[in-house]
């Protein structure tokens, strides 16, 4: 690891196990990476739910800028009753 240390504190494991990392990271998304020496490594950042990592697949991601490309160029409609009643008189 070849980053400096430019803070250090004493933290007390409570009896349920949790420690309070302070304000300044509240509500914020942590790793927690244990070594092999036994020292706990804590990095913030934000990190990719399992459920949604399909999204960040190379065909996907491909297939996502796409989309969104699209959408960027081609203005919104808000033609609701119109697509409503088209739906009504066709049955679908």
């Amino acid at each position: 690891m070849s980053a400096n240390l430019s803070f250090q504190s004493i933290k007390q494991v409570g009896l349920n196990g949790q420690i309070s990392l302070g304000k300044e990271y509240a509500g914020k998304q942590v790793q927690i990476s244990r070594m092999s020496d036994g020292s706990l490594l804590i990095q913030p950042g934000q990190f990719i739910p399992d459920n949604e990592r399909w999204l960040y697949t190379k065909d996907n991601l491909k297939g996502l800028d796409e989309a969104i490309a699209w959408a960027e160029s081609h203005p919104r409609r808000d033609n609701f009753d119109e697509i409503a009643e088209r739906i009504e008189k066709n049955g679908k």
